[in-house]
């Protein structure tokens, strides 16, 4: 027996109706000459919370006034007239307003692309067809592409800052170490050469090398300080210890460097001030260090001014200083190995720039912290030191 062809074709149509009614990955709904809805499947049922039922035989623009608002109706006479438009995330966000899939997108509106085009029965146009794509899921990957994107990017340039760093750290430390070498080899050297050296010029020569070499062995402490802390192998001797006399200590140290630059050293310690639980040679090293620090870039006849005292269940070191001061781009980097704010080789102060950085992890290395503040540029500097008050033992009694 031959099958019916008008059988055939209605048993086709019916179902590609259900098809396209049942297509759950991409919205589609059609509408008659007066954009009255015809059809909605069950992708527009679950992503616009709107039943078929709900929406068959409605105007569109009833529905979605939007779409006359924001001017696509004339899209829908374009597919009324025969002519098919595609509709971009770029350009339109939506084409209608359902609610978002991804609110980690943050659209207050699902993101679509579509396209409007007519529905013809032979050579006449009987409405409209409209197909709806959710690109949340693109979007949330190209943003998650570019986010690692920029962290590559984030990753390569603090690579490159880095190892530019090392770099200059690398010619400062080559420049910072033959200063010395220079002066102890040309005065050991005249000293061999001749034969006879009066008494002042032999006082001269041994107090130059003795100051250089000095120099060259604390440059050297301060590198081997720094591949301990990278190895995790420096050790610190934990006792009681009276923060008064360690700054006392370091004062003392450094003093004869303010003198000769006439600079002043002011010292405001507390009597009830407790004592703290540390290494008392590497907390001298912090105070050494601070005060070094402060002496070295404050010019000719400017002032610092040492505080230790009680500060809640701390013991604060305040050192301040008259000098160069921070440039408030500088001042995130300060206690960054490798970092100096000036690493030319023609800059005005010496030293390989390791001191602070020392001196933020031994202080952190005591359960303590520091931080740095300053005006800007020719305005002083302060850092601030706190360390935990050691911690009171008590004996109970049986």
């Amino acid at each position: 027996m031959v099958p019916d062809g008008s059988l055939d074709a209605a048993r086709l149509t019916g179902a590609l109706v259900r098809w396209f009614s049942e297509l759950t990955h991409q919205g589609m709904f059609a509408t008659d000459r007066d954009l009255r809805v015809i059809l909605w499947n069950r992708w527009m049922e679950v992503h616009s919370e709107r039943a078929a039922s709900e929406v068959l035989g409605r105007p569109l623009i009833e529905l979605y006034p939007d779409v006359s608002v924001r001017g696509l109706d004339q899209y829908y006479r374009d597919a009324l007239s025969g002519r098919i438009s595609v509709m971009s995330h770029g350009l339109h966000r939506h084409v209608l307003r359902l609610p978002p899939t991804n609110r980690d997108l943050g659209f207050h509106e699902m993101p679509q692309s579509g396209r409007i085009g007519p529905l013809s029965e032979g050579e006449s146009v009987i409405g409209t067809v409209t197909t709806l794509e959710d690109i949340s899921d693109r979007l949330a990957s190209e943003a998650q592409l570019r986010k690692q994107i920029e962290v590559q990017q984030m990753a390569r340039v603090t690579a490159e800052n880095a190892l530019r760093a090392k770099d200059e750290f690398l010619s400062t430390v080559s420049h910072e170490i033959r200063n010395p070498l220079n002066a102890v080899l040309g005065w050991t050297r005249i000293l061999i050469s001749r034969k006879d050296v009066d008494a002042e010029m032999l006082a001269r020569a041994l107090r130059v090398i003795d100051r250089n070499a000095t120099a060259q062995v604390r440059m050297i402490d301060d590198l081997l300080d720094v591949a301990r802390i990278a190895s995790g192998k420096l050790r610190l001797e934990m006792q009681p210890v009276d923060l008064l006399a360690v700054t006392l200590a370091a004062i003392d140290v450094i003093g004869p460097s303010a003198k000769v630059k006439q600079i002043e050293i002011r010292t405001r310690l507390d009597p009830r001030t407790s004592r703290v639980l540390g290494d008392q040679h590497r907390l001298q090293q912090v105070v050494w260090n601070l005060l070094s620090n402060a002496v070295k870039f404050t010019d000719a006849g400017g002032r610092v001014e040492v505080r230790v005292s009680p500060a809640g269940n701390q013991t604060q070191l305040v050192v301040t200083d008259t000098g160069r001061g921070i440039s408030p781009e500088f001042l995130p980097f300060v206690f960054e190995r490798f970092r100096q704010s000036d690493a030319s080789s023609t800059r005005r102060y010496g030293g390989l720039g390791l001191g602070l950085a020392l001196v933020k992890h031994l202080v952190e290395a005591h359960g303590g912290t520091v931080a740095v503040a300053s005006p800007g540029r020719d305005m002083g500097t302060t850092f601030t030191i706190s360390l935990p008050l050691l911690p009171l033992v008590t004996s109970a009694k049986s």
